[in-house]
């Protein structure tokens, strides 16, 4: 008798499932949509540029900046913008435990001098405009040559990193995205190992 209520009550279970599975449910596609709209998705991690052959430090380099119009006159800063000497060594042993002096002079360099190129633009016009300085170094918009950056090194914390700053300079009436890439590049002037 146990068997027969349960077998009932699991038949009465599946009998009203089918029951409203058969019901007709309004199909979505038959409702009125918006058009769809792509956003773009973006990830970044740290950067960082190792020094040459098997040095021991490395110097992380933003990962890139974000403006929208929003932006404009408005100081990006933070360390996520900001340039430091960091180790390399496989025990995260620090700069200053590994190396007695540590020089690095770096320079940075505009595809579009300062300025954004609307991606996809065959003709790459160069347009609007935001400023970038590095430390008590601000690089000039317009020149496209390599500009130095201020020397890092490890004498003290203060030296083994540069303060960076994005300003968004012009809003862009036209629609679309737009992009600049800045190059960094450093040269190690000294370095002497720890005895």
């Amino acid at each position: 008798m146990f068997n027969n209520k349960l077998t009932k009550k699991v038949l009465s279970i599946t009998s009203a499932i089918a029951i409203m599975g058969a019901m007709a449910i309004p199909s979505l596609a038959a409702q009125p949509q918006t058009q769809p709209r792509n956003i773009t998705v973006f990830y970044t991690s740290e950067n960082i540029i190792p020094g040459p052959g098997d040095a021991k430090w490395g110097v992380k380099i933003p990962t890139g900046v974000s403006f929208t119009n929003d932006d404009k006159g408005v100081a990006k800063t933070g360390p996520q913008y900001d340039i430091e000497l960091v180790t390399l060594d496989a025990n995260q042993k620090p700069l200053d435990q590994i190396y007695s002096t540590l020089k690095v002079s770096g320079t940075v360099k505009s595809e579009n001098g300062y300025k954004f190129v609307k991606q996809g633009d065959p003709s790459k016009t160069a347009v609007g405009s935001y400023s970038y300085k590095a430390g008590n170094n601000k690089m000039n918009i317009n020149d496209k040559a390599d500009q130095a950056l201020p020397e890092l090194n490890i004498d003290t914390k203060d030296h083994s990193k540069i303060v960076g700053e994005f300003t968004l300079l012009e809003t862009l009436t036209e629609k679309g995205s737009f992009t600049d890439t800045l190059t960094f590049t450093f040269t190690q002037q000294e370095a002497t190992p720890k005895k």
